[in-house]
């Protein structure tokens, strides 16, 4: 499979995660996961709504970087990926005309850390679903000091910080099991 395939089906499992862990969170606590009576039924899921585009642009974006770092993004060779082509021709592997090295193929560099993109996604998370949350309730309740009292009262929520241990853990595990994969 394609990396790009990786992120999709890895924010389809953040989706399931997040409601999951906000379904478990509300039954556990035994609150609603936004306390504001007057929020109405759209904020919660706007908000996971947000960080499920996160995380899918933070996995999309890795993706882009390790294809065009292993040499440039997969090839379809037909109109579905499983249909290929008779007269497609495989993409190239090894040393292009005019690289140094006499044609032999070097070791290959190490893959670079993940680290960085989970931590950064995973406060991607918090922060796009503190902004939603406090500008959805803002204009809701009509008052401009929504902004900063939602986001002071949300910013260590379970549900917020469930949501931002999920994206973590699903970024970190998507980056792993495509950087694992064989090469074809």
């Amino acid at each position: 499979m394609t990396r790009a395939v990786y992120a999709l089906m890895a924010s389809v499992l953040f989706g399931a995660l997040l409601v999951a862990t906000a379904g478990f969170e509300s039954l556990l606590l035994d609150r609603d996961v936004i306390g504001e009576p007057d929020a109405g039924p759209f904020l919660g899921p706007a908000m996971g709504g947000a960080a499920l585009l996160v995380v899918l642009l933070a996995l999309m974006r890795s993706a882009a970087l390790a294809d065009a770092r292993d040499g440039g993004a997969p090839e379809v060779r037909g109109t579905f990926p499983a249909q290929p082509l008779h007269d497609a021709r495989p993409a190239r592997r090894g040393p292009r005309p005019g690289d140094a090295g006499g044609g032999a193929p070097g070791p290959r560099p190490a893959p670079p850390s993940p680290w960085p993109a989970v931590v950064s996604a995973a406060a991607a998370v918090w922060a796009v679903m503190l902004l939603v949350g406090s500008v959805g309730y803002a204009v809701v309740r009509g008052e401009v000091v929504w902004l900063v009292l939602f986001a002071a009262r949300y910013a260590l929520s379970p549900f917020v910080l469930g949501a931002v241990v999920c994206a973590a853990l699903v970024v970190l595990g998507t980056l792993l099991l495509s950087r694992a994969e064989p090469a074809r």
